[in-house]
């Protein structure tokens, strides 16, 4: 008997699952939008908490105490709000409850003598302020997913520095019309836009698997099933930690240059108006940072590595000015180049690292890492410069040093770009990540 042979139909191939859809146009306006207020909540009082305390003739201890609470619970809190994001499914809920803990802080603030109370309070902000940070972060790679990342965060610094504008200079008003107390009304104002924005955003919108990192390509099954790595392996992203390196020196070297481009006009023209400079020196940097901030995010002819290397350069040549030039007018082309170099590493600095950690589904938590680097950095650049300006007065000395701190991330940054992200199985890395960028490249 014979028999009849069959052709057995090969077995397909599992197929990966396709990633999720984009977010709509209006959740990703509303992410934006959401950046523009948290600009003045994020930081709660921020430069005005001194001078209200100051007025009210709290001691100079209590003062210095209370604004280091804050730091300090900032950079805990950082990497812990980062893997809490990572991990939770309700990022929106973090935002809100974020935002009521960050104005009851500031609240408090106004109404208590109290020197644990008003430590407390600057901690609970300062915590508050970085999951703030954290969630928002989150939120723009789980709408914009990595195909859209550069360009929606160049589109939220932008946001975020016009609402920097709009609320310093609101508050500053308000404060000076009506007392201190009164700059309450403009942070709740700015809260309520940023709660209507939240509620915007479709929950359907955000991808939470792409928010922490994790590449659907590198793995057959569901993406959101795809454990991320551990602390351990983390530690194992050289290019990661060189990256954080580089941003801490570039903020030793560049925190403290506002601060004492003012302390010099102080002390060398005190009928020079300081503190109306000041304001007119943070303004100049921000209106320069919401260009900056597109052109980074838009632009198809440069790397991201090569905004990187701007900004480092940049910084030498802003202390050579502040050095050489210690006219009140000086502060104008300084805080312009504070604002290219800055408003250029803000966007590069999550793009970065995404592009290192990409697959690890660790994104927040890296990110959590370097901005804890960078403030670290930016921490310890104030002592560093008066130590060295000191009873003599040696401001050039200290704008020599600080534009010094930043050239040694020069080649912190070399290395990490030749260290390269490493590549996780299936990741897709772009072949440019490790290495040097080639401006103009036209294959961007």
């Amino acid at each position: 008997m014979t028999t009849t042979p069959t052709l057995a139909m090969p077995m397909a191939a599992p197929s990966r699952p396709a990633p999720a859809a984009a977010a709509t146009a209006g959740s990703l306006t509303a992410l934006a939008w959401m950046a523009f207020f948290l600009a003045d909540v994020r930081d709660g009082l921020g430069p005005f908490l001194a001078t209200y305390l100051q007025s009210q003739r709290v001691e100079q201890s209590l003062i210095g105490l209370t604004l280091t609470a804050g730091g300090l619970a900032a950079v805990v809190m950082t990497p812990l709000a980062g893997a809490w994001v990572d991990r939770s499914a309700a990022k929106r809920l973090l935002l809100v409850v974020a935002v009521m803990l960050v104005l009851a802080g500031s609240a408090c603030a106004f109404t208590t003598r109290s020197p644990a109370l008003l430590i407390a309070s600057q901690a609970v902000a300062g915590a508050a302020g970085a999951l703030l940070a954290a969630a928002l972060a989150g939120l723009t790679l789980g709408l914009a997913r990595r195909e859209g990342l550069r360009r929606q965060t160049g589109r939220n610094e932008a946001w975020s520095h016009a609402g920097n504008i709009v609320s310093a200079l609101g508050a500053g008003v308000v404060a000076h019309l009506f007392g201190a107390p009164w700059m309450m009304a403009v942070m709740l104002a700015m809260s309520v836009g940023a709660l209507l924005c939240v509620a915007a955003i479709r929950a359907k919108d955000i991808d939470h698997a792409a928010a922490r990192g994790v590449d659907p390509a590198a793995s057959d099954g569901p993406p959101t099933a795809a454990a991320p790595e551990g602390f351990s392996e983390l530690l194992r992203h050289k290019a990661l930690w060189l990256f954080a390196l580089t941003c801490a020196l570039f903020h030793l070297g560049n925190a403290a240059m506002l601060p004492l481009l003012n302390q010099r006009l102080a002390a060398t023209q005190p009928d020079a108006a300081p503190l109306l400079w000041t304001g007119v020196a943070i303004v100049v940097a921000q209106l320069t940072m919401v260009p900056v901030a597109l052109w980074v995010s838009r632009s198809r002819r440069w790397d991201l590595s090569a905004f990187v290397y701007l900004a480092i350069l940049i910084l030498p040549v802003r202390g050579l000015l502040a050095w050489a030039f210690p006219s009140v007018w000086a502060n104008l082309p300084v805080q312009v180049l504070d604002g290219i170099a800055a408003g250029a590493l803000g966007v590069a600095t999550p793009l970065m690292v995404e592009r290192y950690v990409r697959g690890s589904g660790r994104y927040n938590l890296a990110l959590g890492l370097v901005l804890t680097m960078q403030g670290v950095g930016a921490a310890f650049s104030a002592g560093l410069a008066n130590g060295i300006v000191g009873r003599g007065g040696h401001f050039g000395l200290a704008f020599a040093v600080l534009a010094g701190c930043a050239l040694l991330a020069l080649p912190a940054f070399v290395l990490a770009q030749r260290t390269g992200g490493r590549v996780h199985a299936g990741a897709a890395i772009p072949a440019h990540a490790g290495a040097l960028p080639r401006v103009p490249d036209l294959r961007a």
